[in-house]
């Protein structure tokens, strides 16, 4: 299984500096994943939330950080070691990152309540075996959250043409071919015994990040562009 190509664009340090333009742009579509993602729990665990979290392809931690600040045990999780060490030395109680890769997870099967597999499908070349691989360490019961980029023409034109071509995210970001379709994630949960409980669009504000020099999007009902879901774990 091919690791995530957009290690190396991303090993720069200032994953959490407010004067790095790229790393920006990633807080930003973040704040609106964890929008979905704070909104769908509350249907998942109720009110207490999850207790341990998975976040595969963690980066620097600008999901894994906010989770654990809500009281849940984060192991984060990532191949590009700069990332990795930048998100351990803010010293955050409740995660803790792991440099490894998707060929070989470093957490116990059946361990997690809830996984994240965010910005990660359409860096890889088997979207489907890494379903798998994250739905293996949920328990019975567990959800997933899942974000991608639709393999459509106006994803390409605006995530690969637009953003990496305007200089908001680095250029290689991105392979379109690899962007993954919602029926092909559908078909990668069920195979991995998993069922979809929730569903979300993104879509660019386009003169917000032009005026910015940021990546700004909203929360939507298209998935032509990026999109989220939400999976629980059949029980046995």
């Amino acid at each position: 299984m091919q690791q995530p190509q957009a290690t190396d664009v991303f090993a720069a340090p200032g994953w959490w500096s407010e004067d790095n333009r790229t790393y920006a742009s990633l807080r930003a579509v973040n704040a609106v994943r964890l929008e979905y993602l704070r909104a769908w729990q509350c249907d998942w665990f109720g009110a207490s939330g999850p207790r341990n979290v998975v976040d595969f392809g963690c980066g620097g931690g600008l999901m894994a950080v906010p989770i654990a600040q809500q009281g849940a045990r984060v192991i984060a999780v990532d191949r590009c070691l700069p990332a990795v060490r930048e998100g351990a030395t803010l010293g955050i109680a409740g995660v803790h990152f792991v440099c490894g890769d998707l060929n070989a997870s470093p957490v116990v099967d059946g361990w997690a309540d809830l996984v994240l597999l965010n910005d990660v499908l359409e860096h890889v070349d088997d979207p489907t075996a890494v379903v798998a691989m994250a739905a293996a360490v949920l328990r019975p019961g567990g959800a997933m959250f899942v974000n991608t980029i639709n393999r459509t023409w106006r994803a390409r034109v605006l995530a690969v043409w637009g953003a990496e071509g305007l200089g908001l995210i680095p250029r290689g970001t991105h392979c379109a071919d690899q962007f993954v379709t919602p029926a092909e994630l559908m078909a990668a949960a069920r195979a991995a015994a998993l069922h979809k409980t929730h569903e979300g669009g993104e879509s660019p504000r386009l003169w917000a990040s032009l005026r910015s020099g940021v990546v700004a999007l909203r929360r939507s009902r298209s998935t032509a562009v990026g999109y989220c879901m939400g999976f629980q774990k059949e029980h046995a």
